[in-house]
């Protein structure tokens, strides 16, 4: 792909030297025909035919060779951000879970969408005007030195100002412009999150609230672009439209005075007027697509600095062909730290042997996500060992870990799309059988069927239509259906119904057996039959045992239990 680029960059460098020739040479063709033609009053019509025809086809061609010479900078331009866009997606999928904890995820769209945009821009608008301008300041000095070589030494002194203009500009630019793409991933970011959340934002009347943050986002992002749009005002037309006229008055001035003691053509005046407007007009050009690329530096390391990030998904022996047989698992004097300063977990020890549910209670903040996050792998440990099948969890593949490891979360979501789409997650290796066998194994058939359409029924975003229970129930069956060794419920039945809860739960003895399962419980009455429960606190191990083993004890399970046994007693009168 890159060698194509580099070829599309050169032919499109040739063809841009090419419109440079011819129009640099139409207007040495103009002056033939006014000095040796019209202010002579020649009568030779064959010959003005001629050159009027040569004239007019150096035009027309031209401006053929202008139309590919931009189709061709802009594909290239388009083909070079398309895989720039692909790359950072590709990117983004490998980061870890740390890197999306400190990045909001609006100003990742706002990356991935406003900033490659304006990377295009500068590629279309910035990089062929400069090229152009370039071959044509080059083309115009020679060709004038060749033609008058005092009067192109006086307009040589003009250039200087212009990149003194231009160096100005840069210089005060970059600042408004950084500021101004800072408050558009800003409110970017503030749209994101109040449109996923805008159920809680009408439920405690924060409307208002929400209004006025983004009114001054918004009135931040209208300051930071008019500021530069009066330095735009300032430096890009005026000046260099000045400098122009200065330049013309200095061609006209010259051939008026040098007039009085030699004879000086039309033609050539008509040239260097010509030339000092086509010096002008890409200087001009560059100065206004100063803004693009402005806005495209800024958005460049905006998206590489995010790119540059190495907050990335645990690494992973990928070559490794060991599987996962048995599926036990163990941690093994496991400590962890979101921060690398407080600790969340200490010395975390225990063994989940096939066929046995370990369960993980305690209050918020005690560490049972953690230890959810760590054995799958969303997040990296430096202290102690998590093994499975008395291997490393390091040692595996990552395809491996996926495969065998089955995740059900408290929050479902579910994809636009079907509900056996939501099922498959297109893995086409998964038939409708097998859907409709997953859907019957944890009971979700019984409202599936209730469907006219039955498994093709639409999902719409996020699966609004469905209750927390029915969604829950279909992120049961997604799980299943891959029939992994390992099964992590991380408080799967804490936001559903007593009835669906009951469904669940008469499903979850059978998904559960001949499986290793590790389940952050919420209810502890949902658990009562689990081989080993660990009870935490401040990311430590203080209890263990079978529910009727930590009953006798008397200690933080004991107390959590009567006390939920108490409120669930309340609720039922």
């Amino acid at each position: 792909m890159l060698a194509l680029i580099k070829k599309s960059l050169a032919l499109t460098l040739i063809l841009t030297l090419i419109v440079t020739i011819g129009n640099l040479t139409t207007p040495l063709l103009i002056k033939y025909i006014l000095d040796h033609f019209i202010q002579v009053k020649s009568t030779d019509t064959a010959a003005f035919t001629l050159w009027t025809s040569l004239t007019f086809a150096t035009f027309v061609v031209t401006s053929l060779i202008w139309y590919v010479e931009q189709l061709r900078f802009q594909q290239t331009a388009f083909t070079i951000v398309k895989d720039l866009r692909l790359a950072l997606f590709t990117d983004l999928q490998r980061k870890g879970m740390r890197f999306y904890d400190k990045v909001p995820s609006g100003s990742i769209v706002s990356r991935l969408t406003n900033d490659t945009e304006a990377i295009t821009d500068m590629f279309v608008s910035v990089l062929s005007t400069a090229v152009s301008a370039v071959f044509t300041l080059i083309g115009i000095y020679i060709t004038m030195f060749f033609l008058n070589v005092k009067l192109a030494l006086i307009c040589l002194v003009l250039l200087p100002i212009s990149i003194w203009i231009i160096y100005l500009y840069q210089r005060y630019s970059t600042a408004f412009y950084q500021q101004a793409r800072e408050k558009l991933s800003e409110m970017n970011a503030k749209l994101a999150e109040s449109i996923s959340g805008m159920p809680i934002i009408q439920q405690f009347s924060q409307e208002k609230r929400l209004q006025d943050e983004f009114s001054e986002t918004n009135e931040a992002y209208f300051t930071a672009s008019f500021r530069n749009t009066k330095l735009n005002g300032l430096l890009l037309g005026p000046a260099i439209q000045l400098l122009s006229g200065i330049g013309i008055a200095i061609v006209l001035f010259y051939f008026g005075w040098a007039s009085l003691s030699t004879s000086i053509t039309v033609g050539l005046v008509f040239v260097f007027i010509n030339y000092i407007q086509q010096l002008f007009n890409p200087i001009q050009q560059i100065m206004e697509r100063l803004a693009f690329f402005q806005q495209a530096v800024v958005a460049a390391s905006r998206i590489f600095k995010m790119m540059d990030d190495t907050e990335y998904v645990p690494a992973q022996v990928e070559t490794a062909t060991q599987q996962i047989k048995a599926g036990q698992v163990e941690f093994k004097n496991v400590s962890f730290s979101y921060d690398g300063q407080q600790d969340v977990l200490s010395n975390i020890s225990f063994i989940a042997r096939p066929g046995e549910t370990v369960a993980l209670v305690g209050h918020t903040g005690s560490g049972k996500s953690s230890i959810i996050n760590l054995m799958m792998r969303f997040y990296e440990f430096e202290r102690g060992d998590i093994l499975i099948d008395g291997e490393s969890i390091k040692t595996y593949a990552t395809a491996e870990l996926r495969a065998k490891m089955g995740l059900v979360l408290q929050d479902s979501f579910l994809y636009y799309g079907t509900i056996a789409d939501n099922i498959r997650l297109k893995n086409e290796a998964i038939t409708d059988a097998q859907i409709r066998a997953a859907a019957e194994f944890v009971q979700a058939d019984r409202f599936i069927e209730t469907f006219a359409n039955g498994y093709d029924h639409r999902v719409v975003e996020r699966g609004a239509a469905f209750s927390q229970g029915q969604k829950q129930l279909l992120s049961f069956a997604r799980t299943i259906v891959t029939n992994p060794k390992i099964l992590v419920l991380d408080e799967a039945t804490a936001s559903i119904d007593t009835e669906t809860e009951q469904l669940i739960q008469e499903g979850l003895v059978r998904i559960r057996q001949g499986r290793t399962t590790l389940a952050i419980a919420h209810r502890l009455s949902t658990i009562r039959d689990a081989e080993q429960i660990l009870v935490l606190d401040h990311g430590q191990i203080v209890e263990r045992g079978t529910h009727d083993e930590l009953i006798a004890q008397r200690g933080i399970y004991f107390s959590m239990y009567e006390l939920q046994s108490k409120g669930e007693a309340i609720t039922d009168r």
